[in-house]
């Protein structure tokens, strides 16, 4: 991290801005503007910062449907991965255990229906539709409403009041724009289940109810090794509130939001206008996305969620009121916005129901409470019988990306990796290092010298202890 945003306030924050201050007081009201254009910057900063914080749900969902349309896949194509993915796939925290199958799509031309298949034994699906917030409309899959069986879901613009047709699993979408995102659980990443993943895939059908007399068939896109989504994460420039103007000029307008669209027509962002901001404006912009990237980033890891585990480093994935807001963040006197965006700094989806399909814990400190430094090497000692019906995994992810370590051979360790050592005791022992320890390939996560990195395990098909607490992972430790 470059920065920290803890203590500042954002008119001092403005001040070392405009000044070039590296230690701004945080006495906002010794500050006097110099002149009008001086005070017109610093609210200028605030509010693309703020803007930038408010944003992150849908310009990560924006960066991943970019990419996507780069990579030739448009709206109601089905992608997938065969091979599985890699380092290669840059979006906030994925796995590389399950073959990722996405599909972005539109309701504003009227209602759309997406057909999941049932699942079978070699292949499960855990799956999510989204509207373009990244708000849950629905799990599918056998955690989800079809419980396994495959189904027809119908989805109905915002605000549709027209007739709807009986056979179908039937949401209204509060946005026009929307992703399904899929994960086939398969016994392991081989080539032979990825195959069954893609066989199933190719039974997944979308397309608008108005055709469902005569469907169009649909466009599978095998997007492995595609370069393009080298580049599925957000960039903090000045770029990011172009951005942020051409997807608002696709969405219509929550009411909750329209103070904040208030905001956002101050500062050029306009529904209907177009993006004209000034090369000094681009400059403010510049800065003030840079800084809500670290806060975001400190707030994630640092400030908003309490350790797991007492004593040690693992926390829940998850702010306060994820869940009890069903990923909305909306409560009865405020919508926690500043929660939510450092959420999706982290993370892209949301789930229905958590830990139905999947539990996950995050790690970004060692067990001296230190940041996890890609040049160090550490050990993870995972205890025996981790409460997992399927299997476990644990991946490392680049501090300020969010998405995989750059040009590395593995991304994480997973139960179901072929030669993977197992201890005496049945425990697993981990490592994180630049370069593998003798022997130990098959139980090593590489990093890299000079970027931080942090940690998700992940659960699948979780069981009981690993909620309660009664089964516990241990810290990383650094070893020489």
């Amino acid at each position: 991290m470059k920065r920290s945003l803890h203590h500042l306030v954002y008119v001092a924050c403005v001040l070392a801005v405009l000044t070039g201050c590296n230690q701004p007081s945080i006495e906002a009201n010794s500050i006097e503007p110099k002149d009008e254009s001086s005070l017109a910057d610093k609210v200028t900063y605030g509010r693309a910062l703020e803007t930038a914080i408010w944003s992150m749900p849908l310009m990560n969902m924006e960066a991943m449907r970019q990419a996507y349309r780069d990579a030739g896949v448009q709206n109601n194509d089905i992608a997938y991965f065969s091979p599985i993915q890699n380092w290669q796939y840059q979006i906030a925290t994925p796995n590389n255990t399950t073959p990722y199958v996405m599909a972005f799509y539109d309701v504003s031309g009227g209602p759309l229906v997406i057909e999941i298949p049932a699942e079978t034994e070699d292949v499960k699906l855990f799956g999510t539709m989204m509207d373009a917030w990244q708000r849950a409309v629905q799990d599918i899959g056998g955690a989800g409403f079809d419980k396994g069986k495959g189904g027809k879901y119908l989805l109905l613009p915002p605000k549709y009041k027209g007739e709807t047709p009986k056979g179908y699993f039937t949401y209204h979408q509060p946005t026009n724009l929307g992703y399904i995102l899929i994960r086939p659980i398969i016994k392991e990443p081989s080539d032979v289940y990825v195959s069954m993943a893609e066989k199933r895939t190719k039974q997944i059908k979308i397309y608008p109810l108005s055709e469902v007399a005569n469907p169009s068939p649909n466009n599978y896109v095998n997007v492995s090794g595609k370069s393009e989504l080298e580049n599925a994460v957000s960039v903090f420039d000045e770029t990011y509130y172009q951005r942020l103007h051409g997807i608002l000029q696709e969405e219509i307008v929550a009411e909750a939001d329209l103070s904040m669209m208030g905001m956002l027509k101050t500062i050029g962002l306009e529904i209907g206008k177009p993006y004209s901001a000034t090369e000094a404006q681009k400059t403010i912009f510049s800065s003030a996305a840079r800084d809500a990237h670290d806060y975001m980033l400190e707030q994630y890891h640092d400030a908003l969620i309490a350790p797991f585990y007492e004593g040690k480093s693992w926390t829940s994935i998850l702010p306060p009121g994820t869940v009890d807001s069903a990923f909305s963040f909306k409560f009865p006197t405020y919508l926690d916005y500043n929660s939510r965006g450092a959420l999706y700094y982290a993370v892209c989806t949301s789930v229905k129901t958590f830990g139905a399909a999947t539990f996950y814990l995050g790690d970004a400190k060692d067990n001296n409470g230190e940041w996890l430094d890609g040049g160090k090497t550490y050990k993870m000692n995972v205890p025996k019988n981790v409460p997992a019906k399927n299997f476990w995994s644990v991946m490392a992810y680049n501090l300020e990306s969010a998405a995989w370590i750059k040009d590395v051979p593995k991304v994480g360790v997973a139960s179901s990796d072929k030669g993977l050592e197992v201890n005496e005791d049945g425990s697993v022992d981990i490592y994180f290092s630049p370069k593998a320890p003798a022997g130990k390939e098959a139980n090593w996560t590489p990093t890299k010298a000079g970027e931080k990195f942090f940690l998700l395990f992940r659960f699948y098909g979780p069981e009981k202890s690993a909620f309660d607490k009664t089964y516990q992972l241990n810290d990383l430790v650094e070893t020489k």
